[in-house]
């Protein structure tokens, strides 16, 4: 037993020395730093800061912190470089610094001077520690800074690769780029223009009722040429699609009656599917909006209830229905009562048909 004992006595230091080293491989976040004395840490070493602001919904997050972080190639190229913490954004401090930071997405990666000022960002999980770590080498090399990249467009605002650069960054900072975007547009290179990815950018960017997206409508039939019609429809669309819902589904929004009808107008003549309930979306938020309820239900009994069963945004349009049951006269609640009867009726023999089919597949 003795002899046992002193056995372990050897063994379990090593043990706890090999795990210490293990778990000191990867970035030494700084557990028990407020903000403000990371900065002041962070001066005193002459190292910049990172900050890992993430939340405890974030998957993206999680698999940094539980998969890329600790690897010992992080904690190489960090541990010598950077004083790392981490600030969950929803809690405590983090709100704070989410507030000052403008931080939106997650996670979202940001660098600071010894000042205290932010010198970029990196919004993103990536793929693998070696990925990580030379986008981090990116986004703090001087020349990639806001500051550097704007000097250099406004220089020559037709450099399209550096263009996009220095939108993507205004993007990831939560700034507004439209001003770099209509610059762009202006390149009389149309196949540069018309890019896809910038073009992607630029319609996100164009609210439906801004002159800036009705200059894009005079020049649909380019769009169409170097992207596809198809493409275009579908990213016409996506502009305004989550405002029609927050209009169906009464939430609080910015549009009018007539902002409304304007898109399901637009719509109508982009020729999306329409076998898909998303398309018929903002048809009915502009029923919804303007009260109309007789065409409502009138829409929902002929074109609604043909669409496809296993059309999972179905369910969501119904439920608008649903919800403008009480704003209803006696008749039209009646309307509505049976529209859903006829919806039961129709799931119950769909039910049937496909019982009927295993029964003989069975048999």
């Amino acid at each position: 037993m003795i002899m046992m004992s002193k056995r372990f006595s050897f063994i379990i230091p090593l043990l706890l020395f090999i795990a210490a080293m293990a778990q000191a491989q990867g970035i030494a976040f700084e557990q028990s730093l407020t903000y403000s004395q990371a900065v002041a840490l962070a001066k005193k070493e002459g190292k910049m800061l990172f900050m890992d602001c993430y939340t405890s919904w974030c998957i993206p997050c999680a698999k940094m912190s539980k998969e890329i972080f600790p690897q010992a190639i992080c904690g190489e190229y960090f541990n010598p470089r950077f004083v790392s913490i981490k600030m969950d954004m929803e809690k405590g401090e983090g709100k704070e610094l989410a507030k000052k930071f403008q931080i939106m997405s997650y996670p979202t990666f940001l660098f600071i001077d010894t000042n205290g000022k932010e010198i970029n960002r990196m919004v993103g999980g990536s793929p693998d520690a070696k990925t990580f770590i030379n986008k981090v080498k990116e986004v703090t090399n001087p020349e990639n800074s806001l500051a550097k990249m704007k000097e250099v467009f406004d220089k020559n605002p037709y450099d399209y690769k550096q263009g996009m650069k220095y939108v993507k960054a205004l993007l990831d900072h939560n700034m507004d780029a439209t001003e770099v975007m209509d610059k762009i547009y202006s390149n009389p290179y149309e196949s540069q223009r018309y890019d896809k990815e910038f073009m992607s950018y630029y319609l996100s960017s164009c609210d439906i009722r801004s002159p800036r997206f009705d200059r894009l409508m005079f020049d649909r039939n380019k769009m169409n040429e170097h992207m596809g019609k198809e493409n275009i429809n579908k990213m016409i669309f996506d502009t305004y699609r989550k405002d029609m819902y927050l209009v169906a589904d009464e939430r609080p929004h910015n549009y009018t009656v007539d902002d409304v009808r304007k898109c399901a107008m637009i719509t109508a003549m982009l020729e999306l599917p329409a076998d898909k309930a998303e398309t018929h979306l903002p048809r009915i938020a502009y029923y919804i909006i303007a009260k109309e309820y007789d065409a409502l239900i009138r829409y929902y009994k002929q074109i609604v209830a043909y669409l496809p069963s296993n059309d999972s945004y179905k369910g969501i349009i119904n439920g608008f229905l649903a919800k403008q049951y009480h704003h209803m006269n006696e008749k039209q609640k009646m309307e509505v009562k049976e529209y859903f009867d006829n919806c039961a009726r129709n799931a119950s023999r769909e039910g049937n048909y496909y019982t009927e089919i295993k029964n003989y597949l069975d048999n």
